[in-house]
Protein backbone atom coordinates (compact mmCIF):
# COMPACT_ATOMS: atom_id res chain seq x y z
CA UNK A 1 0.00 0.00 0.00
CA UNK A 2 0.84 3.41 -0.49
CA UNK A 3 -0.04 6.91 1.23
CA UNK A 4 0.29 10.59 0.33
CA UNK A 5 -0.64 13.18 2.64
CA UNK A 6 -2.12 16.31 0.58
CA UNK A 7 -1.78 19.97 1.53
CA UNK A 8 -0.27 23.43 1.68
CA UNK A 9 2.34 22.65 4.15
CA UNK A 10 5.88 21.14 3.66
CA UNK A 11 5.01 17.95 5.21
CA UNK A 12 2.83 17.02 2.33
CA UNK A 13 3.88 14.83 -0.46
CA UNK A 14 1.61 16.68 -2.62
CA UNK A 15 1.55 20.36 -2.02
CA UNK A 16 -0.68 22.63 -3.41
CA UNK A 17 -0.38 26.44 -4.16
CA UNK A 18 -3.75 27.75 -2.75
CA UNK A 19 -4.01 31.34 -2.51
CA UNK A 20 -7.67 31.84 -0.87
CA UNK A 21 -5.98 29.64 2.38
CA UNK A 22 -8.68 27.01 2.23
CA UNK A 23 -6.51 23.76 2.46
CA UNK A 24 -5.05 23.06 5.53
CA UNK A 25 -1.18 22.24 5.54
CA UNK A 26 -1.91 18.29 5.89
CA UNK A 27 -5.45 18.11 4.36
CA UNK A 28 -5.98 14.84 3.26
CA UNK A 29 -4.55 11.35 3.12
CA UNK A 30 -4.52 9.35 -0.19
CA UNK A 31 -3.97 5.28 0.12
CA UNK A 32 -3.58 3.10 -2.47
CA UNK A 33 -4.78 -0.58 -1.44
CA UNK A 34 -3.19 -3.59 -2.85
CA UNK A 35 -6.41 -3.74 -5.48
CA UNK A 36 -5.34 -0.37 -6.53
CA UNK A 37 -8.22 1.83 -5.49
CA UNK A 38 -7.92 4.87 -3.54
CA UNK A 39 -9.35 5.70 -0.41
CA UNK A 40 -9.20 8.80 0.97
CA UNK A 41 -9.43 10.27 4.91
CA UNK A 42 -9.87 13.84 5.47
CA UNK A 43 -7.12 14.90 8.30
CA UNK A 44 -9.42 16.84 10.29
CA UNK A 45 -8.68 19.53 7.82
CA UNK A 46 -10.75 23.27 8.36
CA UNK A 47 -12.65 23.39 5.22
CA UNK A 48 -13.20 20.28 4.96
CA UNK A 49 -13.20 17.85 1.90
CA UNK A 50 -16.16 17.21 -0.46
CA UNK A 51 -17.21 15.05 -3.57
CA UNK A 52 -19.50 15.84 -6.07
CA UNK A 53 -22.15 12.72 -7.12
CA UNK A 54 -24.95 13.17 -8.94
CA UNK A 55 -24.19 17.29 -9.25
CA UNK A 56 -24.37 17.85 -5.29
CA UNK A 57 -21.35 18.34 -3.32
CA UNK A 58 -20.90 16.50 -0.17
CA UNK A 59 -18.88 16.25 2.85
CA UNK A 60 -17.10 13.33 3.80
CA UNK A 61 -14.49 11.84 6.30
CA UNK A 62 -13.26 9.09 4.24
CA UNK A 63 -14.29 6.75 1.91
CA UNK A 64 -13.06 4.95 -1.75
CA UNK A 65 -12.77 7.46 -4.86
CA UNK A 66 -12.51 7.16 -8.45
CA UNK A 67 -10.02 8.70 -10.21
CA UNK A 68 -11.84 11.30 -11.95
CA UNK A 69 -14.06 11.84 -9.61
CA UNK A 70 -14.81 15.76 -8.57
CA UNK A 71 -13.28 16.57 -5.43
CA UNK A 72 -13.13 19.54 -3.30
CA UNK A 73 -10.34 20.56 -0.50
CA UNK A 74 -11.59 23.75 0.76
CA UNK A 75 -12.35 25.85 -1.93
CA UNK A 76 -9.77 24.03 -4.07
CA UNK A 77 -11.41 22.03 -6.91
CA UNK A 78 -9.37 18.86 -8.27
CA UNK A 79 -9.68 15.16 -9.25
CA UNK A 80 -7.67 12.57 -7.92
CA UNK A 81 -6.05 11.84 -11.00
CA UNK A 82 -4.88 15.98 -10.93
CA UNK A 83 -3.52 15.39 -7.39
CA UNK A 84 -1.30 12.07 -8.89
CA UNK A 85 -0.58 13.60 -11.58
CA UNK A 86 1.44 16.76 -9.10
CA UNK A 87 2.57 14.12 -7.36
CA UNK A 88 4.42 12.88 -10.37
CA UNK A 89 5.09 16.28 -11.60
CA UNK A 90 7.04 16.86 -8.86
CA UNK A 91 9.01 13.35 -8.97
CA UNK A 92 10.12 14.54 -12.66
CA UNK A 93 10.90 17.83 -11.51
CA UNK A 94 13.37 16.62 -8.64
CA UNK A 95 15.13 13.57 -10.52
CA UNK A 96 15.39 15.92 -13.96
CA UNK A 97 17.10 18.62 -14.57
CA UNK A 98 15.33 21.41 -16.33
CA UNK A 99 18.38 21.99 -18.52
CA UNK A 100 17.22 18.37 -20.47
CA UNK A 101 15.96 18.79 -23.69
CA UNK A 102 12.00 17.64 -23.71
CA UNK A 103 12.31 14.88 -25.78
CA UNK A 104 15.28 14.03 -23.70
CA UNK A 105 13.05 14.14 -20.07
CA UNK A 106 10.08 13.07 -21.18
CA UNK A 107 11.89 9.89 -22.40
CA UNK A 108 14.48 9.46 -18.84
CA UNK A 109 11.20 9.62 -16.69
CA UNK A 110 9.53 6.61 -18.56
CA UNK A 111 11.17 4.73 -15.77
CA UNK A 112 8.95 6.64 -13.11
CA UNK A 113 5.55 5.11 -14.72
CA UNK A 114 4.31 2.02 -14.58
CA UNK A 115 1.01 0.02 -16.24
CA UNK A 116 -1.68 -0.93 -13.55
CA UNK A 117 -2.34 -4.54 -14.83
CA UNK A 118 -5.48 -4.41 -14.06
CA UNK A 119 -6.88 -1.00 -16.21
CA UNK A 120 -3.78 -0.99 -18.40
CA UNK A 121 -3.58 2.79 -17.09
CA UNK A 122 -0.50 4.51 -16.94
CA UNK A 123 0.38 5.60 -13.25
CA UNK A 124 3.73 7.03 -11.55
CA UNK A 125 5.61 4.41 -10.60
CA UNK A 126 6.25 3.18 -6.78
CA UNK A 127 9.06 4.73 -5.36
Amino acid sequence: MKTYLVGCGKQANIILQDPEQSISRLHLEITEDRDGKYYLTDCNSTNGTYRQRQGQWSRFQQDYVTLEEPLLLGRYQTTLRQLLAQRFDSLVKMRLPMTTPKKDRRASFLGLVERNPETGEIIPRRL
